[in-house]
């Protein structure tokens, strides 16, 4: 009976705290949601104010083609020039001012460079119009400007490129601390739970501290001799087995219907979270993401095109021939790699992989190669149907 009223005001305060862990854990959960929603809607505003950039530049280039064609109105197209000069110049300054990342800004840092050297370049043609100089001016337009303005679109590309990587490094990250969060809310629930019971049961005071550190020890009994684990790799490497399954079945490939599963079954296979298939068209200027795996369609469509000669990883393994990998920000590995697809004409497409968990540039590159020539095969000319039918 005495020790009754001290047990019932132990398990009230247990059962208090558990409370108060509850309610923290759903608010700073709830936080973590809003952060995550803010995340998505930068990375949608990041891409739309980028590609609506890429978009003005095409602008540039049209408004200074009018200069020396006949009939239209050359002071109206300089004005527009202006106009959307200024535009892109506004956006290029508030991504600067407003980006995490500094791959990025250093980016953003040429874009703006060669936007002033554009603008003299224009000032240069304005005089060759005012003057009826109309080669020179075109020499100028055609030739120097264009090559500025495609110097712009490369750095505002890359420049997309690394600020949505980061975004989903940052949600990725935003991810992990929520879902850690809640285990450790459950754990301590348990926890509380199981002193709770010991002490309606046997009206024995169990003191907090000594459960927590028999669950965090996990001590095996004495009898039995201390096992002394090796810590496991942080990479795991990829099944071989599974590999040569995948490469065999896209030998066999005879529906392009079948693709978006064996790409599925390639990503396990290589460890990656997301697979984009990338298919070079026609021109050999431009890349298309054709097919993806992880990602929606909507982010498939966002992906669009990406040109040759662009700074980003992607453009780089189809220019090079060699494959392109990106640093994970877990030391020793990789967060995303581009092989290039090569068939006997050349470099078809590319194969990119983006992964959470860092990948080994020893095990799963390698894989990546693998699936990547056995994909060549398949968006080649001679099977060119096979991925029209995917679509």
């Amino acid at each position: 009976m005495p020790n009754r009223a001290p047990n019932k005001s132990r398990i009230l305060v247990l059962l208090v705290l558990a409370l108060v862990v509850a309610v923290g854990t759903g608010i700073q959960t709830f936080r973590f949601d809003q952060q995550v929603a803010r995340d998505r809607f930068l990375e949608d505003s990041i891409t739309q104010q980028l590609n609506a950039t890429d978009l003005a530049l095409g602008e540039l280039r049209h408004a200074q083609a009018a200069y020396v064609a006949a009939g239209q109105g050359s002071m109206v197209r300089m004005n527009q020039f202006d106009s959307v000069a200024t535009r892109v110049e506004s956006t290029l300054r508030d991504r600067q001012q407003a980006t995490r990342s500094a791959g990025a800004l250093a980016h953003y840092d040429a874009a703006l460079e060669q936007l002033g050297t554009l603008r003299t370049s224009d000032a240069r043609a304005r005089n060759y119009v005012d003057s009826e100089q109309f080669i020179l001016a075109s020499d100028v337009i055609f030739v120097g400007s264009l090559e500025i303005i495609g110097r712009i679109s490369a750095n505002v590309s890359a420049a997309r490129d690394t600020e949505i990587y980061s975004a989903r490094q940052v949600l990725a990250t935003t991810t992990q601390y929520r879902q850690g969060l809640l285990a450790g809310g459950l754990l301590f629930t348990l926890l509380v739970g199981f002193v709770a019971y010991r002490q309606i049961g046997k009206g024995a005071p169990v003191e907090i501290a000594s459960a927590v550190a028999a669950v965090a020890s996990a001590q095996l009994p004495e009898s039995q001799p201390e096992v002394v684990r090796p810590a496991p790799s942080i990479f795991q490497t990829p099944s071989l087995a599974d590999t040569a399954d995948v490469c065999v079945d896209l030998a066999r490939l005879l529906d392009g219907r079948d693709l978006p599963a064996l790409l599925s079954r390639a990503a396990a296979a290589i460890g990656a979270d997301g697979l984009v298939l990338w298919v070079l068209d026609e021109s050999g200027q431009t890349l298309r993401a054709s097919l993806g795996h992880g990602y929606s369609d909507r982010m498939l469509k966002r992906l669009g095109h990406l040109p040759v000669s662009a700074d980003n990883v992607t453009s780089l393994a189809c220019r090079t021939l060699q494959p392109q990998v990106v640093p994970s920000t877990a030391d020793g590995g990789l967060g995303a790699l581009a092989v290039p697809l090569i068939s006997s004409t050349g470099c078809v497409g590319v194969l990119s992989a983006e992964a959470s968990e860092p990948l080994s540039e020893g095990h799963h590159l390698p894989v990546a190669r693998l699936i990547a020539a056995q994909l060549s095969a398949v968006i080649c000319p001679d099977a060119a149907s096979a991925t029209a039918a995917a679509h």
